[in-house]
């Protein structure tokens, strides 16, 4: 369409120097006629350049837009597009320290390839997400506003599906509690109407041009809160221990005490019992004892045995 405007431009600016020169021509006299014929030749020659310029640009034009269709194939399929987004990804993730960087986490049955190490030792899952570039293709075609609000709803109904798609790296024993997704610039920039729903998600969109100076804010802000983490940690663990010796000193108080109690009766009683016990025994041996010695006592008086 340019190249089209262009060599319109440029015969419309033909015509109307040939018309002004006709002019001239027909006004001067034959004594100015050379001079008016170089200047003619002059123009002439100032008109193909710029023919022969929009002729190179036109070539361009369509070397470029040959080498895009060319790239377009390349990576027309979904998982071609993922994977060159993880490539790119991977490009700006590696420049961070080898100690933050986390490949191929596992959580649960599920791989995420990215994942940032925090101080807390929780990883950040982070997934990039190659979504909605048809429909950003379409949205550049079209210049109907209401068919561009129709291509950019259904442009954040699928960046926010996928989003959603992120929520399966997270796990409390092993991650944040949010994760990312890392989309493409001209889509991310789209994205803004979705940022609040897909936060609910516990998901947060970033663009590739953000995703460096996120990560170490992320790190930074974990960094600064580890030692406060630290502080709450051992806060809770205090509050553990008194509530387990509360509940202990309820337990010696209550069931325990009145278990020691009735225990406490029990042994009053069975003491008494065994002593009758034992004083009966002590009787009964003592009357033994005397019949014993009666027996003896007839036996040694009699010198026989009298019954």
């Amino acid at each position: 369409m340019t190249t089209e405007i262009i060599l319109l431009a440029l015969i419309i600016i033909q015509a109307l120097c040939l018309i002004g020169v006709t002019v001239a021509l027909l006004r001067k006299s034959d004594s100015g006629a050379p001079q008016l014929q170089q200047q003619m030749g002059q123009i002439r020659d100032h008109l193909v350049e710029l023919k022969s310029r929009v002729r190179a640009r036109e070539a361009l034009e369509l070397r470029t837009a040959d080498a895009i269709r060319r790239l377009e194939l390349i990576i027309a399929g979904t998982h071609t597009k993922g994977a060159v987004g993880e490539q790119l990804l991977d490009a700006v993730f590696s420049n961070l320290p080898p100690e933050w960087q986390v490949r191929n986490l596992v959580v649960g049955n599920k791989v995420v390839e990215f994942g940032l190490r925090l101080p807390s030792g929780l990883v950040l899952p982070i997934d990039s997400k190659w979504a909605g570039t048809p429909l950003m293709e379409q949205l550049a075609r079209t210049e109907d506003t209401v068919q561009r609000q129709r291509i950019k709803a259904q442009l954040e109904a699928t960046v926010l599906a996928r989003a959603r798609e992120v929520r399966k790296y997270i796990d409390p024993n092993l991650t944040t509690g949010f994760a990312v997704a890392v989309l493409p610039d001209a889509v991310y920039e789209l994205s803004a109407g979705i940022q609040g729903e897909a936060l609910a998600s516990q998901v947060v969109l970033l663009g590739h041009s953000l995703f460096l100076p996120y990560l170490l804010l992320v790190f930074q802000m974990a960094l600064k809160t580890a030692g406060q983490m630290d502080l709450q940690r051992l806060d809770r663990y205090l509050d553990t221990c008194q509530r387990s010796l509360a509940e202990m000193q309820e337990e010696l108080e209550g069931r325990y005490a009145r278990a020691m109690a009735m225990l406490g009766n029990s042994r009053q009683q069975m003491a008494g019992s065994l002593g009758r016990m034992h004083s009966a025994l002590i009787s009964l041996q003592q009357g033994a004892d005397l019949l014993v010695t009666m027996e003896e006592d007839r036996f040694e008086d009699d010198g026989e045995w009298r019954a």
